[in-house]
């Protein structure tokens, strides 16, 4: 099954460097479910120099945004609104709230990534 978000999460990986993770300074995980119902998770490390990505888990997320593959995608493209999404429920944040708004500068870093 595959996730429309995976090309983007891929590229925020490859655009990761030393100056988006002096501005992030944040782990992230990304728990997506797709249309056909299959979840998947992705860690976007834009805290430790020079930040990766990596498919799974991590123990080290500062937060966790639980999130449905299109809506994700809305997100990093600007269509979707975080705090519209978070307060009608498309969107869920585990861990470090105030962390979880960095994910807008990524979003913003979006023609670096």
């Amino acid at each position: 099954m595959s996730f429309k978000a995976e090309a983007i999460l891929e590229g925020m990986g490859k655009g990761l460097n030393d100056s988006i993770c002096d501005n992030v300074g944040v782990v992230f995980q990304f728990d997506l479910t797709n249309a056909s119902g299959v979840e998947r998770s992705w860690v976007v490390d834009a805290k430790n120099k020079p930040g990766f990505l990596k498919d799974g888990k991590s123990d080290a997320a500062t937060c966790t945004i639980v999130v449905g593959d299109e809506d994700f995608c809305k997100l990093i493209s600007g269509e979707l609104n975080g705090m519209q999404a978070f307060m009608e429920g498309k969107m869920k944040i585990k861990g470090d709230m105030m962390a979880a708004q960095k994910l807008e500068n990524l979003r913003e870093d979006k023609s670096k990534l």
